[in-house]
């Protein structure tokens, strides 16, 4: 029976997905590593893995939902600010707490490698040079230019470059509740899917006596990567809403700031070219290419041919590094955190470190070209109508990005935080538009949009 004639299946399918958000989420934070440092890692990785199946078979055979201008006379827009309202009120105190209790550079060269980078580039120097006679000890300048280049705004009007970071992730907060706000669903279902990015951050941030919780919210005043989060938030919108300007720029700030996205790129601009106009495909492959040249080749790598591979070669020697460096427990901290697959390399592994590491390297690079590969033969092969590209797409990068970190050779907890995000956008894609699609309202409808706008 298709799923589209089934009376049962998508009466279960948003709950299935919003239940395994939360089972994502809750191990990443309150159920971290509970089942064990070999299990909880897989669990968690084939929780995320279920996550993409369940929504991409929830929105099989189904239009992209029609995402209406926001009314601001039919008052359309009033659950999302109040989601925003109550959300900030939520989070705000918290982050403020741990941004001026902590002082970055006591614990991370994060914070004092950006801030070098952006003096440099104040004072009209080579930027990308090592940072030896600044940090004290090597290190070759591995930031790509959209990592350091908004924190110029925070050294030029000296203020903490973690609120720059929390402001361009609220940036990308805002592109997510717009997303939902011009779904024009009831007003319940569009505030509950408007404080899921609220809800997450607080449980991440709030104060707990667990060491491991309690390192959860060094995400936020030891690093800065709530930049990267919400760089990727307005990728997911630029595709989902579509815009094409939001999309670009997103595309262009992802590739300048992270090697992460570099291979589901090609995979979108193929369904592009499929689906959509390939006009605008090469049109996607143009812009981003001139981004990265602009930017990056040549105003860094010109000068300097061989930056590339020799920070390559610092992150090898920098995760060798780590795999070495042995806790109190005797085992490398990162590898044991309860997020990435890599303590498996390093317990199974056969061989010295280097040979474990160069093995869990060459899995980790099979598995996301696989992962695309994969991807696009499914689409291509599967029965009419197929998914619609757009969602089928953010289905995709869920999936890469969870496979990506997962297999990292050194899965910090700040880097995977990304992927926990863009799983937001995944309820959205069920809870929100798919089910709404159906001609039978689903219990889960019944209970949020009883008084949905649809016109």
């Amino acid at each position: 029976m298709s799923i589209s004639n089934s009376r049962s299946t998508p009466h279960i399918l948003p709950w299935a997905v919003l239940t395994l958000a939360i089972l994502e989420a809750a191990q990443f934070t309150y159920f971290r590593n509970q089942l064990g440092d070999y299990i909880s890692p897989i669990v968690l990785y084939f929780t995320a893995v279920a996550l993409c199946l369940v929504t991409a078979w929830s929105v099989r055979h189904k239009p992209l939902p029609t995402l209406l201008p926001v009314a601001v006379r039919g008052g359309s827009w009033w659950p999302g600010a109040l989601a925003l309202t109550v959300g900030l009120a939520l989070c705000l105190p918290l982050l403020k707490s741990r941004i001026e209790g902590t002082l970055a550079q006591d614990y991370s060269d994060i914070i004092p490698a950006l801030t070098v980078y952006c003096q440099r580039f104040l004072n009209g120097e080579v930027v990308h040079r090592p940072l030896t006679e600044d940090l004290g000890y090597f290190l070759e300048p591995g930031y790509l230019p959209a990592t350091w280049f908004p924190f110029v705004v925070s050294e030029y009007f000296r203020f903490d470059y973690r609120w720059m970071s929390t402001f361009i992730m609220l940036l990308g907060i805002v592109s997510y509740l717009i997303t939902v706000v011009r779904l024009r669903r009831g007003p319940l279902l569009t505030f509950g899917l408007g404080m899921l990015p609220f809800v997450f951050t607080y449980y991440v941030l709030r104060p707990t006596d667990d060491a491991v919780l309690r390192a959860n919210a060094d995400i936020f005043s030891l690093t800065v990567e709530p930049l990267i989060i919400g760089y990727y938030l307005l990728l997911v919108a630029g595709v989902l809403l579509p815009s094409r300007p939001l999309f670009i720029i997103a595309l262009v700030l992802c590739l300048l700031s992270r090697y992460s996205l570099v291979f589901w790129v090609p995979l979108y601009v193929g369904l592009v070219y499929v689906n959509e106009s390939r006009q605008w495909a090469w049109t996607i492959v143009g812009l981003a290419a001139a981004g990265v040249l602009a930017f990056y080749v040549v105003p860094v790598l010109s000068h300097d041919w061989g930056l590339f591979m020799r920070v390559q070669k610092v992150y090898t020697e920098t995760t060798l590094g780590e795999w070495r460096n042995s806790g109190e427990d005797g085992r490398p901290y990162h590898l044991y955190n309860g997020i990435g697959l890599t303590n498996l390399f390093y317990h199974f592994g056969s061989g010295d470190l280097l040979t474990r590491l160069k093995l869990a390297k060459a899995v980790h690079l099979l598995s996301v070209v696989a992962i695309v590969i994969g991807a696009a033969l499914v689409y291509w092969r599967q029965r009419l109508p197929r998914i619609n590209y757009r969602l089928y797409a953010v289905i995709v990068l869920k999936l890469y990005l969870t496979t990506f970190y997962a297999l990292l050779q050194v899965p910090y907890t700040y880097l995977a935080i990304v992927g926990f995000f863009i799983s937001l956008y995944l309820v959205v894609i069920a809870v929100g538009p798919a089910v709404m699609e159906s001609a039978e309202a689903t219990p889960l409808q019944s209970a949020f949009v009883k008084d949905a706008e649809v016109s």
